[in-house]
């Protein structure tokens, strides 16, 4: 597989150390080795800008820290015998005092609990966020005052770019077709308002294109002030089919969506933190993904009790929680069991409560990182923290 078809198919670049002396035949063994930890397609040979590199033999120390490049991190996997794991160990310690992002372990031992495949989903997940842009469509709203994230921020650690889109040059979205989209989802659905928030849907999704967005955060409450109508239904449809949609102008949310998303496949739900009690928690917010709720009905929008909402059932029985901080340098991390959908009259239209246990909780209760959290279905902690490490950000 040449270097440009193994870019493309984001898969990892691998490269074997041994000592100077080592047989000709060694590369060929290398590559065979990593046949037996890797799905064959999954990984290329290189001996420039390595995920992994496998140690061979001892003697191969100076070779390997000249391949390790500032920014890069890297898996450091040994075979069995050679002095192989003592060299990897010894370039640990280099990289550790040298302030290089990198993780050792013994290549079988690694490929038995499965962490050189998360380290390999981890590589293409910041691999698959290379180059994206978002864009800021008005500001972040003002109370969110633990959840702007600077640009530049962004694209030196995530690779970027955001775009201020004010909503004074985006087009009246009266002058809309409505969204089919969201028109059909709901074809047979009585409901005021209707027609609006698909005619919201269309500016939105007419500016994710034509701008080539991947990721939008949305200042939604000048919207519902000044026209009375929200970006609720909008946000969940786009949410639903994959394009990352925040509200309240979140930047720090939607860099956590973007992540999410690459790690688990599913656009999370971002969510207020209603209420801690007990071990449990309570979030709620109007702006659910369609594919994350059952029984959905549509309701006004909380706040102002104009437009309308998405309230649901969460469907998801195990989630995991994330949330990164404002300047995307801590993370919050946590998985967690569904335990009921209230419908409380005074909190946010969909509704879930979520057993946590009592670390996660005494975060949110005295170290959070913002309102916001999202909540994806299913067990990725793990995979969530090592990407986090990737980059180096600290999980709580």
């Amino acid at each position: 597989m040449s270097i440009e078809t193994a870019n493309h198919a984001q898969v990892v670049r691998v490269t074997w150390v041994a000592h100077k002396g080592a047989g000709h035949d060694t590369g060929e063994n290398a590559e065979a080795f990593m046949k037996q930890l890797l799905p064959a397609g999954s990984f290329v040979m290189s001996d420039r800008e390595p995920d992994i590199i496998l140690f061979m033999s001892g003697g191969s120390e100076r070779r390997a820290i000249s391949l390790m490049q500032p920014g890069h991190p890297v898996m450091l996997l040994s075979i069995r015998g050679n002095n192989a794991y003592a060299a990897a160990t010894e370039v640990m310690a280099w990289a550790v005092n040298n302030n290089r992002v990198a993780i050792l372990s013994d290549a079988l031992e690694a490929s038995e609990a499965g962490l050189t495949e998360r380290w390999r989903r981890t590589v293409t997940v910041w691999q698959s966020l290379r180059g994206k842009k978002a864009g800021l469509i008005g500001s972040v709203s003002e109370w969110l005052v633990a959840s702007d994230v600077p640009a530049e921020r962004l694209r030196s650690l995530f690779d970027v770019t955001l775009e201020e889109i004010p909503w004074d040059t985006l087009p009246d979205y009266t002058h809309q077709e409505p969204d089919a989209s969201l028109m059909s989802r709901f074809r047979n659905t009585d409901v005021p308002g209707l027609d609006e928030a698909s005619r919201i849907l269309a500016l939105l999704r007419q500016t994710v294109m034509r701008r080539s967005l991947s990721a939008i955060a949305v200042e939604c409450f000048s919207l519902v002030q000044q026209r009375k109508v929200t970006a609720c239904l909008a946000l969940a449809q786009l949410n639903t089919e994959g394009v990352v949609a925040t509200c309240e102008g979140d930047l720090a949310s939607m860099a956590g969506m973007m992540m999410m998303r690459a790690v688990t496949g599913h656009v999370p739900w971002m969510a207020n933190t209603t209420a801690i009690t007990g071990n449990r928690l309570l979030l709620s917010h109007c702006t659910a993904g369609f594919d994350l709720v059952s029984d959905i009905r549509l309701v006004t929008h909380y706040e102002t009790d104009l437009s309308l909402a998405v309230k649901g059932d969460v469907t998801a029985s195990d989630v995991t929680l994330f949330r990164l901080s404002g300047s995307l340098d801590r993370a919050f991390v946590a998985e967690g069991r569904v335990v009921s959908h209230p419908a409380n009259a005074n909190a946010c239209r969909t509704q879930v409560e979520i057993e946590l246990s009592s670390q996660s909780l005494g975060s949110l209760r005295n170290n959070p990182l913002g309102n916001h959290l999202l909540m994806a279905p299913g067990h990725y902690s793990e995979l969530v923290r090592l990407a986090c490490s990737y980059k180096g950000i600290i999980t709580i």
